[in-house]
């Protein structure tokens, strides 16, 4: 590939990420309302994120951000992190850091690995949810589950989703209050 074609590949990429870039400046950034709403409205967005309650993350988020007086629309885009492409990635190392840390405390048992995999292979195979998915015994199963494994997965989802949701409160505040200094031409209102 000669030269000339790589700038070229390369512009485009760029481009692509300045539009992204872009995107993301208009509809975060130039939110008529004040930085501290903005960066806690994407905070809490975070934080229900990283809660294993699917199906009801929309609803938290937006009970929350009234209830704090956060920026809903920030709120409403940062929750949707999680989703089913993230699932695996969001919830595996909540339950592991969760698993840890209860694994601190002598009398408490948890399931072994090989268990753990087997009982997710047995209740999540392709077979067992087209078939089994509205028997009885499918949903014991899950319940079973959910309560052998459910606290470890809801401490490390309340510290990872805690850490997170700080981690980027600081983050967003920083970035708005440094775009908003930077572009004085632009008139917010003063909150």
């Amino acid at each position: 590939m000669s030269s000339v074609a790589k700038n070229k590949n390369i512009s485009v990429a760029v481009k692509k990420r300045s539009k992204i870039f872009r995107y993301f400046e208009y509809k975060i950034l130039h939110i008529d309302d004040s930085p501290q709403k903005i960066a806690l409205g994407l905070a809490i967005g975070l934080f229900v994120a990283w809660t294993p309650l699917l199906g009801l993350h929309i609803l938290i988020v937006i009970a929350l951000s009234m209830l704090l007086r956060a920026n809903k629309f920030a709120a409403l885009v940062s929750v949707w992190v999680s989703n089913v492409f993230t699932f695996f990635i969001i919830y595996y190392p909540a339950y592991l850091l969760g698993r840890a840390v209860c694994g601190i405390f002598p009398n408490y048992k948890h399931l072994s690995n090989q268990e753990v995999s087997d009982a997710f292979n047995k209740l999540f195979s392709p077979s067992n949810v087209f078939t089994g998915f509205f028997t009885k015994q499918y949903w014991s199963d899950f319940v079973n589950l959910s309560k052998t494994i459910g606290p470890e997965l809801w401490l490390g989802c309340f510290l990872l989703g805690g850490l997170v949701a700080v981690s980027s409160y600081i983050i967003c505040y920083k970035i708005i209050m440094s775009h908003r200094a930077k572009n004085p031409h632009r008139r917010y209102r003063k909150y």
